[in-house]
């Protein structure tokens, strides 16, 4: 009998390139996961809240860069390297340095304001995020040519550079909220630089006028869709601040760092997910719908079973990777906590059908209609019963906004399906 070498390649085509965005995602999130902690654990209750909220500005800033920059890029260029690859890439990492050094104008300006607690955390995320911003570009630009392996090294020197700084602050006693934050962008910094020599390719700051043009149909609806969702969780963040104080702010976001593998599984299956979809519509629409089920039940799953391991485990470990302030606030909200990223997560099927159909309209609608429903019911529960009522108000609107994304994507394929009986080979 021979062997089907072949069918054995096609599948471990798919199941190799996950494999490589789980392990690098796994460092990327184990960079956030251990500033987080060493910052709750160097910081007060209040000043690891503003952290949050800082922390927040920042994943803005990254959203902002995906949809003008990466997601383009991993929507039109995935496939093989190409002379057409390589303009692209060059064009939108510099896009997203671009927009890094936006980003840290506007953190430097909000810093220099009379009475903002906590400026130098403030300063260290704003002076890092050109560097936080295009590491993050040569990561998706080596994923959408079925690269991973030079993702996850890139990822393995920012944690590596990240550990060896943290242990001189330690040795030198002068670890602080700043000093660590800085150490995590600054390793960011230096995986750019290395990203520039792993690619063989340099951003080309000339292209990129030529890069929003070509993509103007996309980016303005990409840009809202991610404004919507970044925007969103800072603005319930800010609400629940102003209605039951920094503290219940700092337990969700303690609660979400000790959560961080959940992000792991998320942001690892959404880097290879649009690929992965996009090659599935070319096979056919059962394949597309297929991919996206697998994807969020995988993640749906994943999330649920780690946060059922924190539930279990004694109060004594929350507190050595919190500390006991910390750990006092995020304790009382594990549970919603952990709902509301599991019933997040599991809308990343349908986020990779949307973008495979490049149906950004819908996108944009989902994500709207999600942030009204998110904000209502987040700073309505801390109205209502402080930090448990927002956290549990977040977790009932996460499974309504669950509910969005798989009806829109439904709708997406048969409209897609109507305009084009049989995918483009």
């Amino acid at each position: 009998m021979k062997f089907r070498r072949p069918k054995l390649r096609r599948l471990a085509g798919p199941a190799g390139r996950a494999s490589w965005g789980l392990a690098d995602q796994a460092l990327s999130s184990l960079s956030n996961l251990a500033v987080g902690l060493v910052v709750a654990r160097s910081s007060t209750v209040s000043d690891f809240g503003v952290y949050a909220l800082a922390f927040g500005g920042y994943t803005i800033a990254l959203n902002v860069s995906r949809a003008v920059a990466t997601e383009p890029l991993a929507v039109r260029h995935s496939g093989e390297r190409t002379p057409d690859w390589e303009r692209a890439v060059r064009a939108s990492t510099a896009t997203a340095l671009l927009a890094g050094f936006l980003a840290m104008l506007v953190g430097l300006g909000i810093a220099a304001f009379p009475g903002v607690p906590s400026k130098g955390v403030l300063v260290a995320f704003a002076v890092t995020m050109p560097g936080l911003l295009l590491q993050d570009a040569w990561r998706w630009a080596f994923f959408v040519v079925g690269e991973g392996q030079k993702a996850l090294v890139n990822d393995l020197i920012w944690l590596l550079t990240m550990l060896v700084i943290f242990g001189g602050l330690y040795l030198t006693d002068t670890a602080s909220a700043f000093t660590l934050t800085f150490a995590w962008g600054l390793g960011a910094v230096i995986a750019a630089l290395a990203g520039r020599f792993q690619a063989g390719i340099s951003p080309r700051r000339q292209l990129i006028r030529e890069w929003l043009r070509r993509n103007w149909d996309l980016t303005p609806k990409y840009m809202g869709e991610m404004l919507a969702v970044s925007g969103t969780i800072q603005v319930y963040m800010l609400g629940i601040t102003a209605a039951a104080g920094l503290a219940a702010t700092a337990g969700i976001r303690g609660a979400q760092v000790l959560l961080g593998p959940v992000n792991v599984l998320n942001q690892g299956i959404r880097m290879i997910s649009v690929p992965e979809a996009a090659r599935a519509l070319r096979h056919s629409y059962r394949r597309l719908w297929l991919v996206g089920l697998v994807i969020s039940l995988g993640v749906g799953a994943g999330a649920l079973a780690w946060g059922a391991v924190f539930l279990l485990l004694p109060d004594v470990v929350g507190r050595q990777l919190l500390g006991p302030g910390v750990w006092a606030q995020a304790h009382t909200v594990l549970i919603p906590v952990i709902l509301l990223q599991a019933l997040g997560a599991s809308n990343a099927g349908a986020f990779a059908i949307l973008r495979a159909l490049a149906a950004a309209t819908r996108g944009l609608r989902v994500r709207l209609i999600s942030s009204v429903i998110l904000i209502t019911f987040g700073v309505g529960g801390a109205v209502l019963a402080d930090a448990e009522g927002a956290a549990w108000g977040l977790a009932a609107a996460s499974f309504c906004t669950l509910l969005l994304w798989w009806n829109e994507a439904n709708r997406a394929i048969a409209a897609h399906r109507r305009t084009t009986p049989t995918p483009t080979t």
